[in-house]
């Protein structure tokens, strides 16, 4: 009597162990179903939308943010799923664009990739080392401060791109970089016979270029003129300088120069020194550089804008003057036009 039962006890218990295991399994593939159908089921954005999630933001707090901004529903439901992804996979601040549709699995590889969105930062030729770091740190995607003394025009212009979180720091470093690179590479060309000696006389004579135009077809002709004019001694006379010992590059003149402005003592103004300024007075581009160890080959010692964006050449004071009159009566002819 007592196998039978201890018999048929084993089989009522094997009964409810099968019982169990089926109830599981039923409720492991329903939980599979549903996490999967939320997962892989689009969303319920409509439009695009770009989200900055920021550093220290916790996963609920992400959740709550998608949800709030109509990425995903269910916040908590992917807060608890994001944690379990984010065992294997790490999510990372950033900012994302998110586009219709975009599923729950889709948002979790976005985040988890890290591929935040890519802004631009333009620099401008012949802007100053001051208003470049003016620029930088205006970025407001942008993270920490520039510590670095950069002595002027040692920035490359260009277009530098970063996302969210980048350093400040890293992109300048990058400007110093090219400009340094753009240099060794420049110097190799320069001729035995220029006046100028070095990376820093190239530096200097090209960020005044980079001031009187920004004509491709001029610069090479503008170096020509200087060169010519360092040659025989002749003072550069380039307003730019001027502006320059008047501003330190630091704001905008806002006016015209004066006479007294060209006869103002300082080791930028050219009209009272000769030969180069004590320093750059821009940050020129490569192309400048290339065309300051390249001017064409040319005997012209003066140049004056004509008020199209352009500059007549001469070779003499005469004809000089000449240049400066025939403009005079083309802008006066103009506006009697007008």
């Amino acid at each position: 009597m007592e196998i039978i039962k201890f018999m048929v006890g084993n089989i009522k218990l094997s009964k409810i162990l099968l019982y169990c295991a089926v109830f599981f399994s039923i409720l492991l593939i329903t939980s599979i179903n549903i996490v999967t159908s939320y997962l892989y089921i689009p969303g319920p954005l409509k439009n695009r939308n770009v989200i900055l999630l920021q550093r220290d933001l916790s996963i609920n707090e992400v959740s709550t943010l998608l949800a709030e901004s109509n990425i995903i529903q269910h916040p908590k439901f992917f807060a608890l799923i994001s944690k379990i992804y984010s065992l294997y996979h790490s999510l990372k601040s950033g900012e994302y664009e998110f586009t219709y549709g975009i599923s729950p699995i889709q948002v979790l590889r976005k985040l988890a990739s890290g591929k935040s969105i890519i802004h631009r930062i333009i620099i401008q030729e012949g802007m100053s080392v001051n208003e470049i770091i003016n620029i930088v740190n205006n970025e407001k995607l942008l993270d920490g401060t520039i510590s670095t003394q950069i002595p002027e025009g040692y920035l490359m212009p260009s277009t530098y791109f970063y996302s969210y979180g980048d350093k400040r720091e890293n992109i300048i470093d990058k400007m110093r970089l090219e400009m340094s690179l753009a240099l060794d590479e420049v110097m190799q060309k320069l001729p035995k016979s220029s006046p100028l000696k070095s990376r820093k006389d190239v530096l200097i004579l090209a960020s005044i270029i980079a001031k009187e135009t920004s004509n491709d077809d001029e610069r090479a002709k503008i170096a020509a003129v200087f060169i010519n004019r360092l040659k025989k001694q002749m003072k550069l006379q380039a307003c730019p300088t001027v502006i320059y010992a008047l501003t330190q590059g630091k704001y905008k003149l806002g006016r015209d120069l004066t006479k007294t402005d060209l006869k103002t003592p300082s080791p930028y103004n050219t009209y009272y020194n000769f030969g180069l300024p004590v320093g750059a007075i821009s940050c020129p581009s490569k192309k400048t550089l290339e065309a300051t160890v390249n001017p064409t080959k040319i005997d012209d010692l003066y140049f004056v804008t004509n008020g199209n964006g352009r500059n007549n050449f001469s070779k003499t004071f005469e004809e000089h003057n000449q240049n400066i009159e025939n403009i005079k009566q083309n802008l006066k002819q103009g506006n009697d036009d007008d």
